[in-house]
This record gives C-alpha cells, structure tokens and sequence, in this order.
C-alpha cells in the first residue's frame, strides 16, 4: 500500500514540475520574442551595449509586469505604462537619439520613444498602430472600442484618452507640415519629388527603416555623404518608401559632384548604389 501511494506522489510530482517547468518557457519565450523584436533596433550597438540594453529593457519590462498583475483595468493599465516610462526612461529630449541611447542612458527623440512604447505595448499584446508624418511619429492604440494616443514627446500630456482630447490631436496632427528639425535637410534641398505631407500607418520593421533614415539624415548635416547614403540603403531595405529613396538618390548626385571626394570613393558609392538599385527594384517604389 505505501508502495503504490509512493509511486502516486512520484507521478504527482512530476506532473507538478512539468507543468512549472512548462509555464517557465512560456513566461521566457514571450520575453525571448520581445528581445528578439528590440534587436532590430540594436543592429548597430555593440555588444556590451547589446546586453546591457536587454538588462534595461528586461527590467522596464518585469516592473510593468507587476503593475499588469494588479492592474486589470486596460486603460488604466496603460496609462500607468506610459506613465511610468515616460518618467524613469525618457529622461532627456534628442533629436536623433536611436533606440539603443534610450535604452542605455534615457536620451530619446519622437522616433526612439515611439519605438520604445511600441515593444512594449507588443510585449502585452496590445494593438497599435505607429503613424508617420512628415516631422513626426506617434502611437495609436486601440482595444476593444476605446482609442489611446501615445505621443513621447509631451511628457504627462503624451498620454491621450479621452474622446474629444484624441479628436482635437488627431485633427492637429493632419494639418502639420514639413517643419521639423530631422525633415529640414531634405526639404531645403527643394526637391520637386518631395512630398509636403506624409500620414502613413507602419509597424516596427518601418520604424526600424525610420531610425536609419534619421542617422542619415544627421550624418549628411554634417557633411558625412558616404556615412549617409549607407544608412540610407539600410533604411530602404527596410522601408522602401517615397521619400528615402529620394533622399538616396539626392545623396548619390552630391557625392558624385562633391570636391572634396576622391574619384575612386564616388566611382564606389555609385556601384553600391546601382547594386542597391537592382537588388532592390527601386524603380518599382511607390
């Protein structure tokens, strides 16, 4: 008799440690996905600062996760979410700061922060939408009947849940222009393809493209042409739309009649560039 109560406890017992060891590699694949997620925006780190942004963004993370286990209210949920990201991570306001700088040391611009919320708001599954504009980008969050904005940008204010405020923003964000600082360098250029006006729904592989199309557009202000025009391919790869591939053709004809450039260095940007073009289908961009 205690024989067989002792193999019973054996089964029990194995049973239980599966079913933790089972619920374990759920709670760490979920994880596992989100930092595979945050990597394509970690390309360039290196790879102390690969790990230590992990660390980062694993304890945003599990910090979150407590509140998610109290907190079962949606709104309420995310609204302490961006709230307090918001508040411990985004620390100091840079135009072209990438994700991997706001991860490692709280420097953010609209673009990193966007990138930021997005995994997060990945990680707990909820939907949303990044919309681009010509100097700008914010999140659209939806669930159930309810819209949210997240805007980076404007600290406490950033997070927009009421009905009338979303409104009032959304129909703010269709009359901007081509103003700001990452879009003047292109826009001073006075192509006559440039587009005045962009509203376009993306996702995180876009918003990867857009934070190579920053670093090149901080790389040609400050006259590195062949640094840019490598970002710029990148950025295509990645998010073939208008006005990166007008930006990468802009690049290819000031290097091509830059003085301070070496005949071999061009001849070198304009293969890459032509290999890039055929790679790419380029002409086929919309």
């Amino acid at each position: 008799m205690n024989k067989s109560r002792d193999i019973w406890w054996i089964i029990i017992l194995g049973f239980l440690n599966f079913n933790l060891c089972a619920q374990t590699g759920i709670q760490n694949n979920s994880l596992q996905e989100t930092l595979s997620k945050a990597d394509i925006f970690l390309v360039e780190a290196e790879p102390q600062q690969r790990i230590e942004a992990h660390q980062n963004l694993t304890q945003i993370i599990d910090n979150l996760e407590i509140i998610r286990k109290k907190e079962n209210n949606d709104e309420t949920f995310l609204r302490k979410l961006f709230l307090k990201t918001n508040r411990k991570t985004l620390r100091r306001y840079s135009l072209y700061s990438d994700f991997s700088e706001t991860l490692l040391n709280g420097n953010y611009g609209c673009l990193s922060g966007t990138i930021l919320y997005s995994i997060l708001l990945s990680h707990f599954d909820f939907d949303f939408t990044a919309i681009e504009l010509s100097d700008h980008v914010y999140l659209l969050v939806e669930k159930d009947n309810s819209k949210f904005i997240f805007e980076s940008t404007l600290g406490a204010r950033g997070f927009i849940a009421n009905k009338k405020d979303i409104e009032k923003a959304l129909s703010g964000y269709s009359e901007r222009s081509v103003v700001n600082q990452s879009m003047t360098a292109v826009a001073s250029l006075k192509s006559s393809e440039q587009p005045s006006y962009i509203n376009n729904q993306i996702g995180l592989k876009e918003l990867a493209g857009l934070q190579y199309y920053n670093k090149a557009i901080e790389s040609f202000k400050n006259s590195e042409l062949i640094t840019a025009l490598k970002y710029t391919e990148e950025s295509h790869k990645l998010y073939p739309s208008v006005r990166i591939k007008q930006l990468m053709q802009l690049l290819v004809n000031q290097i091509l009649y830059s003085e301070g450039l070496t005949q071999e260095v061009k001849q070198d940007a304009l293969n890459n560039y032509i290999s890039h073009v055929r790679g790419n289908k380029i002409s086929q961009t919309k």
